[in-house]
């Protein structure tokens, strides 16, 4: 076990070498220090030997990092395969996988081989089955990457079939029929079941989790049962479990002769175990080989085997070697946030489950097996979420405080009904054609459902936790290691939790400054004040509100004071409705000129004119446009929508900071005469940088130290224009399309500025940059 253990430190140390150089010199030289001071050579050269074979290892597998090309104004002609099934998104269209083996720009002819072996998302209203082998035509669209805190940024490419020249099923592999079979068990379900109901069965069955609601997800997040809904332990224990007390119950009721000649070889316990391995891989293939059901499928079949050979494993060791078999497949894995959150989990039952093994007395063995059992799912399930805590506080930013107590209700509902049902009628499906328990799956499906929502809907369910550094979440699973070192004695168990009080304790002592985010979502604009009262302003959606959302998440918000909508444009209100949903919106703001749909009779309306003004501790917000007499006198109805934008200037201790919509030359020049009024250290640029937009003198009348664009990349209206830009001559510029998402601090000295790239760890050689990274460690946004 040590060698595994010391290949898996190799691969973690490969890839934080790059980073962070010297401190993993310096901090793995510790361990081999201490082993040779205590004479242990013989493990010493072991650890040795897994550790430089990890990191050989993840060497040669080390894929060079490739800039992921675009092509939007040419079309271009691939062939390859589709890897995943096809998911409707609106209107009769699909989005899938598509592994391009080959491809060729068709205006040029020229051969494209940087796109070999690249993966597109294909957006068409044909269906192929996965492993359908394709020519098509495809014109690949824009970068659709968003650069904010809280957002892990990976790109993709994504492209239109624009034509099909030809293609055939590949049905001769086997992954392309395990991916053929789950396709018609998913499309069943999809079929005959309730949205809500097949997007659940349909995960825990297949692990196609691509059709679950945002409400669903919320819902079991709240409820602490996220983990559910991703196949691993649970349902595999519990099948595993299920199939080998039918198989024996089976073997009992064998006539005599079969079953003597049986148990001349086998025990009735290794003859259940060996017809249970051949289903839990059928298992594993429709589940789709996730990491945590590859991690589930060898521990149990680890388990399996030591049934098999009349041997009982150690927990610790199948883990381990389980993670070994998995990194070999792919190594970057083990930086994964679905391999993390899996071991992590396992990790802390299997300590916690010794540990209360060795604190069991004789009063617990009297105790009647019920109160046990609800004893030992509490445990379990505390531990799980005790362990996993810092991860998901950390990717995430809540904690289920309901967890335990749902747990115990829900969780045994789906584990031992729902989960074997929905398994077994599959595989009967895919014989016969017949998914024979479905009445009762659907029962049971939506009194589940139901009972999540309940206990999600309960108040105080769980806790909006902001963002922490980085730091925080190592610490606490360092100090795990250093309780196991040390023999696990009771008062060391508090060292994980030291980091995490004195940080949450200092905290509540941090002054609260104005602060602004200009955020990344693409051709439209949105920006999050948070004011010194801790009230928190939205002005503007962005088109859809995820980016929204998922910033304000990271913030641990769960209350927006005011929406502010400047005008009717779904590049600023397109995300109003999704907002809503997602938050406890207390009040809108807009124009006096958008229908808004209808709304909760608590959330107030204000329609903003001219010398509307709003105060609270230590800031202002005044409105300077528009008023109830202006109307646009030239251009059309959408200039006309542009430049009845709201102007609202932020006042702070010492700074100030201009909104202006999307307010064109007309509207600008109408506000002028306001002088004083407009002058801020700060302007958000109108209309994304547009050339009809930010004139001359209107930027010398507001007379900003800084300006912020928020502008899509590669958007197909060229802005920022370089007349806007050369308007800006002398202004400090940041562009959301180039910097991410922009943050502006007031302070004393001045404003602090940050960007997405200032958060982020760069790979560096030297100590002036690594210096850098480990300050990071200990930042947030």
């Amino acid at each position: 076990m040590q060698f595994f253990i010391s290949f898996l430190v190799g691969i973690v140390l490969f890839y934080s070498y790059q980073y962070f150089p010297l401190s993993v010199v310096f901090v793995s030289s510790f361990p081999f220090l201490y082993l040779l001071f205590k004479k242990r050579f013989f493990l010493t050269v072991i650890c040795v030997l897994g550790l430089v074979s990890g990191i050989a290892y993840a060497l040669i597998r080390q894929e060079p990092v490739k800039e992921i090309p675009y092509y939007i104004k040419d079309r271009v002609a691939v062939k390859g395969v589709f890897k995943s099934f096809p998911a409707e998104i609106e209107g009769g269209t699909y989005k899938q996988a598509f592994k391009i083996k080959s491809a060729i720009n068709i205006d040029t002819d020229e051969y494209l081989n940087h796109l070999e072996e690249q993966e597109v998302i294909l957006f068409s209203d044909r269906v192929f089955e996965p492993g359908t082998e394709c020519e098509i035509a495809i014109k690949f669209s824009k970068k659709r990457i968003k650069l904010n805190p809280g957002e892990n940024p990976k790109e993709k490419l994504y492209a239109q079939v624009l034509e099909i020249y030809d293609f055939k099923n590949n049905n001769f592999s086997l992954n392309s029929k395990i991916q053929e079979y789950r396709y018609r068990v998913i499309k069943y379900i999809q079929q005959n079941f309730s949205r809500d109901s097949a997007s659940f069965i349909t995960s825990i069955t297949a692990g196609y989790r691509d059709d679950i609601s945002e409400e669903l997800k919320d819902a079991f997040n709240t409820a602490g049962l996220a983990h559910i809904l991703s196949i691993s332990g649970t349902h595999f224990g519990l099948f595993s479990v299920f199939l080998f007390g039918i198989f024996r119950l089976i073997i009992k009721f064998l006539p005599y002769k079969i079953l003597q000649r049986i148990t001349i070889f086998l025990t009735p316990s290794q003859t259940a175990a060996i017809l249970c391995l051949p289903f839990m891989l059928a298992y594993l293939g429709l589940s789709g080989a996730s990491i945590p059901a590859m991690r589930s499928f060898i521990m149990i079949s680890l388990f399996l085997a030591g049934l098999i050979i009349g041997r009982k494993g150690f927990w610790l060791n199948s883990l381990v070697f389980a993670a070994f078999i998995i990194v070999i497949w792919e190594p970057e894995v083990i930086f994964s946030l679905s391999f993390q959150l899996s071991f992590v989990a396992v990790l802390f039952i299997g300590f916690s489950i010794g540990y209360r093994e060795n604190k069991e007395d004789v009063k617990d063995k009297k105790e009647k097996k019920i109160f046990k059992h609800l004893k030992n799912i509490l445990f379990i399930t505390l531990a799980a979420s005790i362990g996993t805590a810092p991860l998901v506080a950390y990717y995430f930013h809540y904690l289920s405080l309901i967890s335990p107590l749902s747990n115990i209700v829900i969780a045994p509902l789906i584990g031992f009904a729902l989960i074997p049902l929905s398994v077994v009628s599959s595989f009967i499906y895919l014989l016969t054609g017949y998914f024979i328990f479905t009445p009762l799956i659907k029962v049971i499906s939506d009194l589940s459902i139901s009972a999540v929502k309940f206990f999600s809907g309960i108040p105080f369910a769980d806790l909006k936790i902001p963002a922490f550094p980085l730091i925080i979440v190592l610490l606490f699973y360092a100090g795990f290691i250093f309780y196991l070192l040390l023999n696990k004695r009771k008062i060391m168990l508090a060292i994980p939790f030291v980091p995490i009080i004195i940080y949450f304790s200092m905290s509540v002592f941090e002054k609260n400054e104005l602060t602004i985010t200009y955020l990344d979502v693409g051709q439209g604009d949105s920006s999050v004040i948070e004011l010194p009262d801790k009230k928190t302003v939205v002005i503007d959606t962005g088109k859809t509100g995820r980016e929204t959302a998922s910033f304000l998440k990271y913030r641990g918000k769960k209350t927006i004071d005011a929406l502010v909508l400047s005008h009717i444009h779904p590049d600023h209100t397109g995300g109003l409705d999704h907002l809503l949903k997602q938050f406890e919106v207390r009040e809108i703001w807009d124009n006096g000129q958008i229908i808004l749909p209808e709304i909760s009779k608590t959330i107030a309306h204000r329609s903003l004119i001219r010398g509307d003004m709003t105060e609270g501790e230590e800031y202002a917000l005044y409105t300077l446009h528009p008023y109830p007499e202006f109307y646009t006198m030239y251009g059309h109805e959408y200039s006309a929508e542009n430049n009845d934008s709201l102007v609202l200037k932020v006042k702070g201790r010492h700074k100030s900071f201009i909104f202006t919509g999307d307010v064109e030359e007309e509207a600008e020049e109408d506000i002028l005469h306001l002088g004083e009024w407009l002058r801020s250290n700060v302007i958000k640029v109108p209309h994304h940088g547009a050339r009809s937009s930010a004139c001359e003198p209107f930027i010398k009348a507001i007379s900003p130290d800084v300006a912020v664009i928020s502008a899509g990349r590669e958007n197909p209206f060229g802005h920022p224009h370089p007349e806007t830009l050369d308007a800006l001559y002398g202004v400090e510029i940041f562009r959301t399309d180039i910097d991410g998402a922009v943050k502006i601090s007031e302070s004393e000295k001045g404003v602090e500025i940050k960007t997405h790239g200032d958060f982020k760890l760069e790979k560096t050689r030297f100590f002036k940059n690594e210096m850098k990274n480990i300050k990071r460690l200990f930042e947030t946004w």
